[in-house]
């Protein structure tokens, strides 16, 4: 009898316990929550690469959205950071957009640099209902529209704009060092071969073509995202055209370090140019030093940080809260003028804003 009773006990308390960890993930994961009676959700930010201080900065938006939205809303954000070492490792990202997906988390946050390999991967999270949204680089060029039926929001900096800028920046500096446009070579530079990315190229020779025509550009050199090998192809731009170079267009900030380093050490002359793309430690410190002449700066802690505000409120209210899938945030011109300025200091530095 004793055996009896001891077993039925034993069997309710099992029942207690399985209903205990059959509750929604969603209805208060940690003491926090469950005292505010809010909601939890599991978030995965899927970087391309975490070595890069462009995706730490995005990093570093997405966890201050986070925490502003736990106060805001009441809710418990659990979030987890993964992705590959380096950008170019895009065999890693995909296997780990694979594995993020097979945790069935409530959303992820990502970009991309391989969309061809990310599009069935993004359409496979979106058909499980996890809230996917992109950061910077999605599964198209921006305001294309493309494949926005496999993603929830795409926040991003448009690249023709990018390019665009970048030319101009390049002509101003230009005209201020008393350059003339009549004759010379520009080194093109990037980091690796992405239909997106590549409109920061064609539009700056797009603009070079139709503003100063007589200028000659360079075929584009690729590094691979690797600064050793920018600064080796910048190398052998200085080598190949000369005295002919009269400056370079690094497309992201890893290209621009090893431009930096090449330029610095050829100890090209005073009528040289160099803009480059994004910022980093490498590249501020040039620019202060008069290698580098402006910077072409995404405000990459905004949108990680409106990526991440709009997957929680979508999980929170259940509908996206934008009315348009791609949002387009301008970039701004830094030069060694405006660059001491307390707002260009958090764009080019958002560890500032940390939390």
């Amino acid at each position: 009898m004793k055996k009896r009773i001891l077993a039925m006990v034993m069997a309710a308390a099992m029942v207690v316990s399985l209903a205990a960890c059959s509750s929604s993930k969603k209805s208060g994961g940690g003491s926090d929550t469950a005292k505010a009676g809010g909601d939890s959700y599991d978030i995965v930010y899927l970087t391309p690469s975490t070595a890069s201080q462009f995706w730490t900065y995005v990093g570093i938006g997405i966890e201050n959205a986070a925490k502003d939205m736990e106060d805001e809303l009441g809710v418990k954000v659990n979030l987890t950071t993964v992705g590959p070492a380096e950008e170019s490792q895009t065999e890693d990202y995909v296997t780990a957009f694979e594995e993020t997906i097979a945790k069935q988390p409530d959303a992820i946050v990502t970009a991309t640099l391989a969309i061809d390999a990310t599009i069935p991967k993004a359409k496979e999270a979106t058909q499980s209902g996890i809230i996917l949204n992109f950061v910077n680089c999605g599964l198209g060029v921006g305001d294309d529209g493309a494949n926005e039926e496999s993603y929830n929001q795409f926040y991003y900096c448009s690249n023709d704009t990018i390019g665009e800028m970048a030319a101009q920046a390049f002509l101003d500096a230009m005209k201020a060092k008393g350059m003339e446009t009549s004759a010379g070579t520009i080194g093109i530079n990037t980091n690796v071969e992405n239909e997106a990315l590549n409109h920061r190229v064609q539009s700056f020779r797009d603009y070079m073509e139709k503003n100063a025509p007589d200028l000659t550009l360079t075929d584009t050199y690729y590094n691979g995202n690797v600064v050793e090998t920018a600064q080796s192809n910048a190398e052998n731009i200085i080598s190949t055209f000369g005295k002919d170079l009269i400056g370079m267009y690094s497309g992201n900030n890893i290209t621009g370090d090893g431009v930096c380093l090449a330029v610095k050490s050829a100890s090209v002359s005073d009528k040289f140019v160099s803009i480059a793309v994004d910022s980093d430690d490498t590249e501020i410190s040039a620019l202060k030093g008069g290698t580098l002449d402006g910077i072409i700066v995404q405000d990459a802690y905004a949108q990680g940080y409106q990526c991440m505000e709009n997957a929680i409120r979508t999980l929170k209210d259940g509908k996206n809260p934008e009315s348009e899938k791609q949002i387009n945030c301008p970039p701004v011109v830094i030069t060694a003028d405006n660059m001491d300025d307390a707002d260009m200091q958090d764009l080019l530095d958002p560890t500032r804003l940390q939390k």
